[in-house]
């Protein structure tokens, strides 16, 4: 009897054994691993701000994907996975000319998993009336020199018409002198519009390659 049970409790690990663990999948059965196809475009919302008045180059850029990216109708980037870049250049307008520039590169997403993947990527649309693009990574202000011209242009007109009215024509060139050179004396006092890009932007990264796990 006593050999009998000894017998029976050798038989049960081997039938476990031959069993194999229940959740185990068929080779044939394991999803592939999803790639993101180079042009695919990566809306993501920054999380914090960023302006050209205190930005310097090396400073973290920090955001979320707004929009889930899928491939062959899987989710492979799901929403409010991290990205993180950095900020490559920041240009404050000048006194006289040109316009405020902030260069930014996102290298790095971070998947909800914990999976960190390389970005390799360009700036695409900008939102909120932030800035325009210029070139592949690059946000300029749409204020600068030519808003300048106009300022000083518009000081002159309007001191053109104050010397009309106070003493007739004559003076319409002295009170246009007077009132661009007050409009100058401003435009040199001040800059250009910064760059502000505010939490909540939305800013498309396009892959220039392939997003591979």
């Amino acid at each position: 009897m006593t050999s009998l049970r000894i017998a029976a409790w050798l038989l049960i690990p081997v039938a476990a054994v031959a069993q194999g663990p229940r959740d185990l999948q068929p080779p044939d059965e394991i999803l592939p691993l999803l790639v993101v196809p180079e042009g695919t475009v990566i809306p993501v919302t920054l999380t914090h701000m960023i302006s050209t008045a205190n930005a310097q180059e090396g400073d973290g850029v920090y955001a979320r994907t707004a929009f889930p990216i899928t491939v062959d109708n899987q989710i492979a980037i799901p929403v409010d996975s991290y990205v993180q870049g950095r900020v490559v250049n920041a240009e404050r307008a000048g006194r006289i000319s040109g316009k405020a520039a902030l260069t930014l590169n996102f290298h790095t997403i971070v998947l909800p998993t914990g999976i960190n993947l390389d970005i390799f990527g360009s700036l695409g649309g900008i939102g909120g009336g932030a800035g325009q693009r210029r070139g592949e990574a690059t946000v300029e202000a749409e204020s600068g020199a030519g808003d300048d011209a106009v300022a000083i242009g518009t000081g002159a007109a309007a001191g053109a018409t104050i010397g009309v009215i106070g003493g007739g024509v004559g003076r319409a060139g002295a009170g246009a002198g007077i009132g661009a050179a007050a409009s100058a004396v401003g435009v040199l006092l001040g800059r250009g519009d910064d760059v502000v890009l505010g939490p909540g932007t939305i800013l498309e990264i396009v892959l220039d390659a392939p997003l591979e796990p």
